[in-house]
């Protein structure tokens, strides 16, 4: 017995090719923001800009600071990281192969007028695994995840 929306195999199709076309489109790729673009005056500012990629990377919320001075990490030194962070230390997501990415908020602009700071967000989730998706810059020999600000911090 056909329930009575779907009285035929016809209905099942339809149904099922509605549901799917329900489904959450994917989330937009990350890309620049219009004030990192617009801090970009120059060329060589711009090749920069250009050599960054989107990337989504999991690992764990690490303290920059104490991580790279003495390899401190993990729930052992998660008050220490959290404090240091939340006092204007660099936060980093340190992936399983040992990569550290700096996270930096993005965009250019706010982060620099202190408008947009990742400070309390990550203090809070120290040690913790997270996976982040952001525009990512190799430069310099220095791996950095520009992420977008979270709701919870604006």
């Amino acid at each position: 017995m056909g329930l009575p929306w779907c009285p035929s195999q016809g209905g099942i199709m339809l149904l099922i090719t509605c549901l799917l076309m329900l489904q959450s489109p994917e989330p937009p790729a990350p890309a620049w923001s219009a004030t990192t673009i617009e801090a970009a005056a120059s060329d060589a500012n711009k090749k920069v800009l250009a050599e960054a990629k989107p990337l989504t990377i999991t690992g764990e919320v690490v303290d920059v600071s104490c991580y790279t001075q003495m390899g401190k990490r993990g729930e052992a030194h998660k008050p220490c990281g959290a404090m240091c962070v939340a006092n204007g230390a660099p936060a980093g997501l340190l992936t399983a192969d040992g990569t550290l990415y700096i996270l930096v908020a993005e965009p250019h602009h706010p982060r620099r007028d202190g408008k947009a700071s990742l400070a309390k967000y990550l203090s809070e989730r120290m040690a913790q695994t997270m996976t982040m998706s952001g525009m990512a810059s190799s430069h310099g020999g220095i791996h950095t995840l520009f992420i977008p600000v979270p709701a919870e911090t604006k």
